[in-house]
């Protein structure tokens, strides 16, 4: 038996983007646009705003997201929420812009709820929480094919040191244009570790356990995508036939991770994220050799079916070498110690509490991994 839930519809394919105010208007007459406020994306923005107003609908744009967006700037975004009244918020732009709608979503009409309560309560993905009246719906747009979060019910936010997750079916976007387009003017390190993200998503959610038989065919499908459009992205960016397949990659990987979970470098990346702000691909990428290296025996069987993706005669003995060839091969292949980290922060991240109470496996088996990969 197995549960398997995707509600958001997904509007695929090349220059859709100017559907948004068709797709948006049964949601309203007052939009939230949130974004970035990056130079180089403001024709996109202009574009979308004119297929919103062109359908009707006026577009209050809060821009002020930041990569690892913090609980300060989610607050920002509930106050203008609030003070414009909007009925919807459109989401344009990477993870970041995502989940910060989602977390204004949840939060602008939810005065009964503070922050602590909302992580504490909401802590599980696996949970079937009761949708919530008060939650805004969220339509999105990705710019990157990587986070998978324009359809899951996780949202990500830093709050200090912290970076911390909270799930609720509410935060799936109601509807999502996935216009891979969109993702050819990335820079190409942005491109690798977005790519390598959706690769994680997949891979994680194939091993955990909690899989599915609809969850793992999503899993497999996103992993052979990435491991034979990846490296070909990062050699041409500007492929649109490539970035069709990533961003095909990085739906099947979202729906994969919303329904199985993550594993054990997830977590880890965050911790690391929250103290020493790296990006989140960079520090899957960091973790993941020693992550395979210390998880052989418990997941050896799974291990191996991913192992065979790369090639019919491999196996689990060769995973760990087989993905450090890979991150090799998109430029990605880092380490904890080619950031800017002290000694002090490196101890900060080992004896970080959350460690402890992981499901995956002891405290142990996650400073070994985090030793191994500085």
């Amino acid at each position: 038996m197995f549960n398997y839930y995707q509600p958001t519809r997904i509007h695929f394919g090349v220059n859709r983007t100017d559907e948004i105010g068709e797709i948006s208007s049964k949601y309203g007459k007052k939009c939230l646009l949130v974004t970035t406020a990056d130079q180089p994306l403001q024709k996109l923005y202009e574009r979308v705003k004119n297929s919103l107003v062109s359908a009707g609908i006026e577009v209050i744009h809060f821009d002020q997201v930041v990569p690892n967006p913090s609980l300060e700037v989610v607050e920002l975004g509930v106050e203008l929420a609030r003070k414009e009244d909007v009925e919807f918020l459109v989401a344009l732009g990477g993870g970041s812009s995502i989940d910060t709608a989602k977390s204004i979503a949840f939060k602008t009409r939810a005065s009964d709820l503070t922050w602590d309560e909302i992580f504490e309560n909401f802590d599980s993905h696996r949970e079937d929480y009761a949708s919530r009246s008060t939650s805004l719906p969220i339509l999105s747009i990705p710019t990157t094919s990587g986070t998978g979060s324009q359809v899951t019910q996780a949202a990500v936010i830093t709050r200090g040191e912290e970076k911390l997750t909270f799930f609720h079916p509410d935060l799936f976007s109601k509807e999502t244009i996935i216009d891979p387009q969109l993702t050819t003017t990335l820079p190409v390190r942005m491109s690798a570790a977005t790519g390598f993200d959706t690769f994680t998503h997949a891979f994680e959610s194939y091993v955990n356990g909690h899989g599915s038989f609809y969850s793992k065919m999503d899993s497999v499908q996103a992993m052979k995508l990435v491991i034979e459009y990846l490296p070909l992205v990062v050699k041409d960016p500007g492929n649109v036939e490539y970035r069709e397949k990533l961003s095909l990659a990085d739906t099947l990987g979202g729906r994969a991770l919303a329904n199985a979970g993550a594993h054990t470098p997830h977590p880890l990346s965050e911790i690391i994220g929250g103290i020493i702000n790296v990006p989140h691909g960079d520090a899957l990428a960091a973790v993941y050799p020693a992550y395979i290296n210390n998880s052989l025996d418990q997941l050896h069987d799974a291990f191996d079916d991913v192992a065979k993706l790369f090639g019919s005669n491999k196996t689990a003995d060769d995973l760990e070498v087989l993905v450090s060839e890979f991150l090799e091969s998109i430029n990605l292949r880092t380490r904890l110690s080619d950031y800017k980290m002290s000694d002090e922060d490196f101890n900060k991240i080992l004896s970080h509490p959350v460690l402890g109470y992981l499901p995956f496996g002891s405290r142990e088996y996650m400073e070994k991994i985090l030793n191994e990969s500085k």
